[in-house]
């Protein structure tokens, strides 16, 4: 049996809790273990590749976008928000980060309620529980971003043993605290990155068109895309290789500067994507490796590769590293969700394309790129009937996406 997927909405509103412990998901009544068929709908540019022959192997180009069909399969529900899917390094369960303040596991039909902030945390709008990470050289270090009652962001560990059913009430440490001075643009990414650093992604702090001038000033921590090393010292040390960091230029834990609301970003090999939202008229979709620390990626200057404040002489300059690729919000789009480069098993056609959504119309777009980092294909994968809220993958590489309180796998249309 399939089904279309259903209307997405933002109505964050915080609802009961349940208690911790292990609980069996609620019966799939409305949601039954089947898989949804997503409209092929793809609109693409002309590609490049090619076939590539040698005297041993021939390797195919993937197939046009167009050619792709995906479906959904319900994976889990009952949560309040779920913004996050991840996974843990020795772990066979899946872990979701509920808006809230709680972060479940999940494995199979059960689900446990591993740790619950949600008396320290706001849940409202834009602000709340939004990240979680496992440290992969030791996964017993648990890292969540939220929103503290104030507004204020917070980034903790905790302790969470691999044998253990939840982890320790009680933080190890704070790793940061950022005063906010709006309610949005809270970035909320968290993630460790192939170099073994710690990156976190936050907002230029809120308001429209950067008032407090925080994503161009080297020294704030907002608008930025954060590296620092958790493993070097407590709570944290500076990699040797940050743009800023004797600090003499720049604050230290800064990687990368000039970002609105970096809403989800994700490492492919040493590659870093990022989804950066706009202001009013073009969303963004950023490309840089984990070698680029202290590239501009121009806001407020810029939105996208459009003027946006300040002279043409100012816009035009040669440090500002421009998206990989831009959307305007024609056809009702408005606010770009960031996912991930597909590198599971399980849909072959899909494997090295990006894929990513806007929260307003639902359209899940593709993204398809060379070795030079340069667009081959791009287009609207599938218009599903409802928005997403957030992309996550497990340990094999299989793409999940959450909307409200929903977890569902991408699979191949059957």
């Amino acid at each position: 049996m399939t089904r279309r997927l259903a209307v997405l909405t933002l109505v964050l509103a915080a609802c009961g809790s349940t208690a911790g412990g292990t609980t069996t998901l609620p019966a799939p009544i409305t949601t039954p273990t089947t898989t949804t068929t997503l409209a092929a709908t793809t609109t693409t540019l002309a590609p490049t590749t090619t076939t590539t022959t040698t005297t041993t192997t021939t390797t195919l180009p993937p197939p046009p976008l167009t050619e792709i069909a995906l479906a959904e399969e319900f994976f889990a529900g009952g949560f309040e928000q779920a913004v996050f899917v991840t996974a843990r390094p020795g772990d066979d369960r899946l872990y979701v980060a509920d808006q809230v303040g709680k972060v479940y596991a999940l494995r199979g039909e059960m689900r446990s309620v591993v740790l619950d902030i949600n008396t320290l945390t706001r849940f409202a709008g834009e602000q709340g529980l939004l990240g979680l990470a496992f440290n992969p050289v030791d996964p017993s270090r648990m890292f969540v971003h939220y929103s503290a009652n104030n507004g204020d962001t917070v980034i903790e560990e905790y302790s969470f043993p691999l044998d253990a059913a939840a982890a320790d009430p009680s933080p190890v440490q704070q790793i940061l605290y950022v005063d906010q001075p709006a309610s949005n643009h809270n970035g909320g990414m968290i993630a460790f990155g192939p170099d073994g650093y710690f990156y976190i992604g936050l907002g230029d702090g809120g308001g429209g068109g950067d008032p407090h001038e925080s994503a161009q000033d080297p020294f704030e921590l907002l608008g930025k895309i954060l590296r620092v090393d958790v493993n070097g010292g407590r709570p944290y040390a500076i990699p040797a290789h940050n743009p800023f960091a004797d600090g003499t230029a720049g604050a230290p834990e800064v990687f990368l500067l000039g970002l609105r609301n970096p809403w989800r970003f994700s490492f492919d090999g040493d590659d870093l994507w990022i989804g950066d939202v706009g202001q009013g008229e073009w969303e963004e979709i950023d490309l840089v490796t984990t070698s680029d620390g202290g590239t501009n990626l121009g806001w407020d200057v810029l939105e996208g590769t459009h003027c946006y404040e300040g002279p043409a002489e100012q816009c035009a300059d040669p440090a500002l590293t421009p998206p990989v690729h831009e959307y305007s919000h024609s056809n009702g789009h408005c606010s770009v969700t960031g996912g991930y480069v597909y590198r599971g098993a399980e849909i072959p056609a899909l494997l090295g394309t990006y894929l990513y959504s806007d929260w307003c119309t639902g359209d899940l777009f593709a993204l398809r790129v060379d070795a030079d980092g340069n667009v081959t294909e791009s287009g609207v994968l599938a218009q599903t009937e409802w928005r997403l809220q957030s992309f996550g993958v497990d340990l094999a590489g299989e793409l999940y996406i959450t909307r409200e309180g929903t977890v569902y796998r991408v699979v191949a249309a059957p």
